[in-house]
């Protein structure tokens, strides 16, 4: 009975430090209106940036600012291909100036915060697609924060739901 009980508590201290080794890829995106327009703010893990190669790093869990700043073009180029933002009227522009980019750390990690200002032509339909991640993180999700009339919500974007709201076509 002792044996038994002495592999159950090796058994359950090896599972706990696997369990522990893995860690989930999440990003947060806030999405709000400021003078008529969209305004993203997306927080997103440095070592999840590390891992996708877009901030380079030795070890993608000690990043350091200046390795962010160094990796601002590589980054800008990433949010245009992966992050959309559109209207009825079609793509919106999405910008961000890395003079407002900081760092936070969250749950028990740092992320970077990108505030994304958005232009768009109208304010009719406005649409987000989210693709950021998926090909090198494949269980990541983007908790996703929408403050915009009428549709206020919280929704969860994936590899197989990257766009909110999911509008029908006409």
């Amino acid at each position: 009975m002792r044996a038994l009980s002495q592999m159950l508590v090796i058994f359950t201290l090896c599972f706990a430090a696997t369990a522990q080794a893995h860690k989930f890829s999440t990003a947060y995106m806030d999405v709000t209106e400021q003078q008529g327009q969209p305004v993203l703010l997306w927080k997103v893990a440095l070592h999840d940036l590390a891992q996708a190669g877009l901030i380079q790093a030795k070890d993608s869990h000690q990043v350091s600012w200046q390795q962010v700043l160094d990796s601002e073009p590589q980054l800008q180029d990433y949010i245009r291909l992966r992050l959309r933002f559109s209207s009825v009227a079609g793509a919106c522009d999405i910008n961000t100036v890395a003079t407002d980019w900081l760092a936070q750390r969250m749950q028990q990690d740092m992320f970077l915060l990108l505030p994304l200002q958005v232009r768009c032509s109208s304010p009719e339909r406005w649409q987000l697609s989210y693709t950021a991640l998926f090909d090198s993180q494949h269980s990541h999700k983007l908790l996703l924060s929408w403050q915009l009339p009428p549709n206020k919500a919280n929704a969860v974007l994936s590899p197989t739901s990257p766009l909110y709201p999911a509008l029908l076509s006409h």
